[in-house]
Formats: C-alpha cells, sequence, structure tokens
C-alpha cells in the first residue's frame, strides 16, 4: 500500500510535465554545422558488439533551454559512426540534458537523461528493445525519478534488483526520505519499470557542485561509491546493499576540479577508474587535462596502474563499457565550444594496457571522432565577442585585411588546436560580423574541412612588423570556387565587399590577399583570360570599397598541382600562374607570392 501511495503521489507530481519528443528524421537544425557545442558523452555496447553513444547539444551552451540530447551507433570497432539517428527534444520552454545509454541484463537499451524547465525537473528514459538494429524502435518518455538527476550507469545487486548513483535536488517527492543526504542510490525491483530511493550521502556544501556519482559492488557484497566535488573525487561505502552510505570522504590519489569521473568494475573483478591526471595550477584549479585510466585490483584501496588516454586540454566527462573480449570502450568529449573542436571521441583500450601504462594491445587506439560540430554562436563565442568590442583599438590602429579566394586561403592544413592561438593583437571578423580573438580556423565555409592557413601566419607577421598596430582578419574565402563567382556581379564578391565594408566601420583596410585559381584551371580559355579578369575585379573591388589603390597580393597555385584533372584532361594551372605572375603589370600597387619550393599536405591539392 505505501509503494502504491507513493505511486500515485509522483504520478500526480508530474501529471502537468510534457513528455520530450523523440526525433528519428532529423532536419537540418540539428546538423554538425549548425550545433554550436557538444558534450557530456555516454557509450554502451551490445551483446552481438553495436556500439550506442548518447551526449546533448542545443542552443548557445549546456543547461539552456533547448538543449537537446542525441543518439548515434556504430556497427562495431572499425566501423565509422553514423550521424546521429535520433534527438530527444524537448517540449518549449524545456532543457534535455546529461544523457547516458545502459545495457540491462536482458538486452535492452535504455538511455537515461534528465528533462528540466518550467515544471519539475526530473530523470526520464527512453528504451529500444532491438539494440541491434541502427534504427530501432524507441519507446515513449518515461518518468525514472522526481527531483535529481541520474547521473551513472546502473548496476544489478547481488542481493537483486537494479541500483543506480542519483543526485537528488530541488522539490523531489523523497525530501523526507532523503532527509539531507543528497548524493545516493535510486532502486528498482521490478525490472526498470519503477524506482525508489534507497539511501545516501550527503557531499559537505562548500565542496558540492553536481554530486555525479558510480558505483561498484565489492566481492564481500558491500557497495563502493566515488563521486565529483569541488577538490577531486570522494568515495562513500554501504554495507547493506545501498540503504546506508558512510560520510562521503577525500580520496586523496584524485585531487583534481570539479568534473565527473567514471568508475566501474570489470569482468576480472579489477576496477578502472577514469579521470585527470594533474596538478593544481599556479593561479589555482585544476586543468581538464591529461585524461587517464588508473586499474585496480584491490578493489579500489589502491590504484597502481594508470594508462593515458589522452593527453590534451578541454578533455571531461569520461563514460566506459567492457566488451565480453576484454575491450574498454571510453567516451569522452573534447573542446565543447572550441573552434575545431568540439568533438564527442572513444577511446579503446584493454587491462594490460593500464598495467603496462602504453598501448600494447592489438587495436588499441584512442581519439576515435564518434561526431563533431562546426556551427559558431555557442555562450563562449558571444562572450569573447562581447569583451571583444570593448578593447577594440582605434579605428587608425586596427590594420585590416581581407582573405578572399578558394580552399587554399581559407586553410585546409592540418589544424593543431593546442597551438592554434594567435598572439596578441590579432583579431577576427566572425560569422556574426562582429570581431573575436583571433584563432584558427579563420573560416567557416567548409566547417568539416577547414584547417590551418596562410591568412594567421601573414596576422603574425604584420602584427610583429608594427606593434603599435591590431591586426583584423575578414575572411571570406570559399573553397572550390572559380573566379567568375569572384567578379563583380558575382555572389561571393557581393559577400566579400558587405563584410569588408561593416569591418571598416571599425578598421581601416591595408590590404587585401588573394589565393584562387584552381578553380580556373580545367578550362583552357578561363587560364588564358584569368589574368584580364582578376586585374578587373581588383580595380572594381577597390572602387567599391572606396580604398584608392589598396595593396593587393595574390598567392601563386602549388606547383605540385597535378598536370590533370581528375577526368584525364589537361589542366592549365601553369597558365594561370603566368597569368598571376604578370598581374603586377596590368594594375598598379599589386604583388605575387611565390608558391616554389611549398609542399602539399598529403592531397596534391592543399598547402
Amino acid at each position: 500500500m505505501k509503494s502504491l501511495l507513493f505511486s500515485l503521489t509522483l504520478s500526480f507530481s508530474f501529471a502537468a510535465a510534457e513528455p520530450a519528443k523523440i526525433i528519428t528524421n532529423l532536419g537540418p537544425e540539428y546538423a554538425e554545422t549548425a550545433r554550436v557545442w557538444q558534450g557530456i558523452p555516454g557509450i554502451e555496447r551490445t551483446a552481438k558488439g553495436r556500439l550506442w553513444a548518447t551526449w546533448y547539444s542545443g542552443d548557445v551552451g549546456e543547461g539552456a533551454i533547448g538543449n537537446y540530447a542525441m543518439v548515434a551507433t556504430s556497427g562495431g570497432d572499425d566501423q565509422k559512426w553514423s550521424k546521429p539517428v535520433a534527438a530527444i527534444q524537448g517540449q518549449p520552454g524545456t532543457a534535455i540534458g546529461d544523457p547516458l545509454p545502459w545495457i540491462d541484463p536482458k538486452g535492452r537499451l535504455w538511455v537515461f537523461y534528465h528533462q528540466s524547465g518550467k515544471e519539475m525537473g526530473g530523470t526520464y528514459a527512453i528504451r529500444a528493445d532491438n539494440p541491434e538494429s541502427a534504427e530501432p524502435q524507441w519507446s515513449a518518455p518515461r518518468l525514472i525519478a522526481a527531483g535529481g538527476i541520474l547521473f551513472g550507469k546502473p548496476i544489478s545487486r547481488s542481493s537483486g534488483g537494479w541500483l543506480a548513483p542519483f543526485f537528488a535536488h530541488g522539490n523531489s517527492p523523497w525530501k523526507e526520505r532523503i532527509a539531507g543526504k543528497e548524493t545516493g542510490v535510486i532502486l528498482s525491483t521490478d525490472e526498470g519499470e519503477s524506482w525508489n530511493w534507497l539511501g545516501g550521502t550527503s557531499v559537505p556544501e562548500k565542496l558540492r557542485n553536481f554530486s555525479e556519482a558510480t558505483i561498484a559492488e565489492r566481492k564481500d557484497k558491500s557497495l563502493w561509491m566515488v563521486m565529483r566535488t569541488h577538490e577531486g573525487l570522494y568515495e562513500s561505502s554501504s554495507q547493506d546493499q545501498g540503504k546506508t552510505w558512510s560520510t562521503a570522504v577525500s580520496m586523496p590519489t584524485f585531487p583534481g576540479g570539479s568534473t565527473r569521473a567514471c568508475m566501474r568494475r570489470l569482468q576480472s573483478g579489477s576496477f578502472v577508474l577514469i579521470y585527470h591526471d594533474v596538478q593544481r595550477l599556479p593561479a589555482g584549479g585544476y586543468p581538464r587535462a591529461r585524461l587517464t585510466a588508473w586499474l585496480s585490483k584491490d578493489e579500489g584501496r589502491t590504484w597502481p596502474h594508470k594508462l593515458l588516454v589522452d593527453e590534451r586540454n578541454r578533455l571531461s566527462y569520461p563514460d566506459a563499457t567492457q566488451a565480453p573480449d576484454g575491450k574498454i570502450y571510453i567516451a569522452y568529449d573534447h573542446g565543447r565550444y572550441e573552434p575545431g573542436e568540439k568533438e564527442v571521441l572513444l577511446g579503446i583500450v584493454r587491462e594490460e594496457d593500464i598495467v603496462e601504462g602504453k598501448m600494447i594491445s592489438p587495436n588499441a587506439k584512442t581519439r576515435i571522432v564518434i561526431n563533431k560540430v562546426f556551427g559558431y554562436g555557442n555562450h563562449s563565442d558571444l562572450r569573447t565577442e562581447a569583451k571583444t568590442a570593448e578593447t577594440l583599438p582605434q579605428k587608425e590602429r586596427l590594420h585590416l585585411y581581407l582573405l578572399i579566394g578558394q580552399s587554399n586561403m581559407a586553410g585546409r592544413g592540418v589544424l593543431d588546436t593546442e597551438e592554434r592561438l594567435s598572439r596578441l593583437r590579432v583579431l577576427k571578423f566572425s560569422p556574426r560580423n562582429a570581431w573575436t580573438v583571433g584563432v584558427e580556423p579563420l573560416h567557416q565555409d567548409k566547417p568539416a574541412a577547414v584547417g590551418a592557413g596562410i591568412g594567421m601566419s601573414f596576422a603574425r607577421e604584420m602584427a610583429e612588423a608594427d606593434p603599435a598596430a591590431t591586426i583584423g582578419l575578414v575572411p571570406c574565402a570559399v573553397g572550390g570556387t572559380p573566379l567568375e563567382r569572384w567578379v563583380k556581379g558575382g555572389d561571393l564578391y557581393a559577400q566579400a565587399l558587405g563584410r569588408a565594408r561593416l569591418a571598416m566601420k571599425d578598421g581601416t583596410l591595408k590590404g587585401i590577399l588573394w589565393h584562387q585559381g584552381e578553380g580556373d584551371s580545367a578550362d583552357e580559355t578561363k587560364a588564358t583570360t584569368y589574368g584580364v579578369r582578376l586585374a578587373k575585379m581588383v580595380a572594381d573591388l577597390r572602387a567599391d570599397l572606396g580604398a584608392g589603390e589598396v595593396p593587393f597580393v595574390a598567392g601563386k597555385l602549388g606547383e605540385f598541382l597535378k598536370k590533370e584533372g581528375k577526368d584525364g584532361k589537361p589542366s592549365y594551372w601553369p597558365v594561370v600562374n603566368e597569368q598571376l605572375a604578370a598581374l603586377p603589370n596590368q594594375i598598379s600597387n599589386t604583388a605575387v607570392a611565390d608558391s616554389t619550393g611549398l609542399k602539399h599536405k598529403g592531397d596534391d591539392v592543399h598547402f
């Protein structure tokens, strides 16, 4: 009777909450080029080897109204990941977050997620009973627990039932039973049909953020919980299968910042824990860097073995699962808001790799891209624009350079995001037509392809040459485009002209950089008339910008280009280069940058 009364009360409390929509035919608003940030991943594997990943995105950043969860799949270790096959989208005025996949003992795939907004927040789930299919049927959303978030995968308890870590917050219907012990577990004894609060502990308020926890059962039937705090990881244990928990205490081996860890029991009985192997920064705090997997053979009491999974910065939120053959799958995010990053990644390792401290097992690998997005306009982008606007130099000290042409101007070089920050005094004009810090990639013409380009190296040289100037780059190049789109009357001419005029409200145009011609090399007539047409474009652009004889510098095409196109027909790029070399004889105050000796990145096209 007590359980029935509780269930009725819970249902009544949520009668007004509208469930999320499960969208399997995703529109362009969910595309990789539209999403401006993403992160907080989860990973799971079916009995036959299909992998499932979840994460969330939407709006300008995590926690925002309009956030939604995404689901993607892969047929196996060496197969490509699909684009998202489903989105969990809340009703207007709500946010979806913290999705987590889990294969239950019956082989069914659950995706737990948190829904918040105008109504009381809570954890919900959808379920697929045929997860071996790349396009499974999803159940309608069901409420798992009100007033909190299920942050870690459930486990099957030796005494029966499924136990899941749960952070209770807000107006929980279990408030009296929780009694201030907000970091605990919920239990299902009916294969997920209903869940109830069982017991918990409390993280001191000064250390508490989101008490994200993971749990495991030890050989003596005790339960062990590892949880996030502001000062690294804390732990608690239960001797009665989860009803009561010890006081949470620090784990000295794992100091660190406030971010999620993942701990789980492996098939061998060893425990794995994935977190950050970092030291406190001189200015305080800990970086989300050096994602590391530790191995304990005494159920979490000591951690003598560790493997560096990924050494880079801006790594976070690992989740893990294990295959019957021993492979450990580790999902994590990289640079949720950073240009050139915004990745959900996967690592595949084994226990022996962690014991040896290096990758020794066959097919062990990391940095497998599950998904990557390229949109611009997240809250980090917007804050940076606002801050940059407050510190813009005087107009005569902001020296502008218009970047136009095709892919080699846009940049297709290998981009090292750890080393991509510009030097001081380099800005770029963003896709929103606002000034921001000068970091690569500069262009967004083909977001999945852009990389390092010639614009940034040029800007750095100009900044060094004039210590009193700030360099403002106005990126307008578009890969794969012919000259006819850049001459007056062409769409790209109009686009570049418009952006340049907006930028010139804040600065002074000092030059135009041009690299194009590959798109005109397949046609002999276009190649032989290239110089005349380009000279006309230069004259028109200068006149329309009111820039007098502003310097115009063109770059020669790479001498590594092939003599024939993909169709087997001749390529007339040497003719285009001859036309470019003659440009200074046709129009004043122009110059040509030579390409002799420069190499391609391996594709016979791009520097």
